[in-house]
């Protein structure tokens, strides 16, 4: 039906960015040991829901009756409507470390484990912690904007942390917390552009 390796399903009109070309690796993977049937009607099934199917409601109970403060506190703090949605969903998909770095990919079967080193060449697994907050060739823009602020603190080792650290950075007008907020999306989409030109 085309869902194999160069079948028609995976022929496209444009070329693909190196993002969605990784996405639809991604895919690929998750769809090799999927079976279609010609015979067989195919229908999408919401699991916190199977009589109704999926609704905003449904999702909403589930998520305020999961308990977990840390990612409602999340969806708050993110969620910024003077940042650009490719940048937020960038982020997004960072703090729940589900980017395509190399550690994730290696993790996923897509990268073989000795293709998972930084692409800076200093000999550590990319992981997203490691890339953002520790390489010695893509954190350096930290300290910087640090500097260029007139601000200086020790990084915390946690990627969420650091957000929370750098946005609402203590002594500092609550005004101020949404100008830290776009420095911190803009610092990071910066990193994360210039890792994929290292790539490819």
């Amino acid at each position: 039906m085309g869902w194999g390796g160069d079948g028609r399903a995976w022929v496209w009109r444009r070329r693909l960015f190196a993002w969605e070309e990784e996405s639809v690796r991604e895919c690929v993977v998750l769809l090799s040991n999927i079976v279609l049937q010609d015979t067989v009607q195919d229908s999408w099934k919401w699991l916190l829901d199977p009589a109704h199917g999926y609704s905003v409601k449904s999702l909403y109970h589930y998520i305020i009756d999961s308990g977990k403060i840390a990612d409602r506190s999340q969806v708050h703090d993110v969620w910024c409507k003077y940042i650009p949605l490719k940048v937020l969903v960038m982020v997004w998909r960072l703090l729940c470390n589900r980017l395509p770095t190399k550690q994730n990919l290696v993790q996923r079967g897509i990268l073989l484990p000795t293709d998972g080193m930084c692409v800076a060449g200093c000999d550590d697994m990319e992981s997203a912690t490691h890339l953002f907050l520790h390489c010695t060739t893509f954190s350096d823009l930290w300290s910087n904007v640090l500097s260029w602020l007139g601000n200086y603190s020790v990084p915390p080792g946690e990627l969420r942390h650091h957000f929370i650290q750098f946005t609402k950075m203590a002594g500092l007008p609550r005004s101020s917390h949404l100008f830290f907020t776009v420095i911190w999306f803009a610092t990071v989409w910066v990193i994360w552009k210039e890792r994929n030109n290292c790539v490819f």
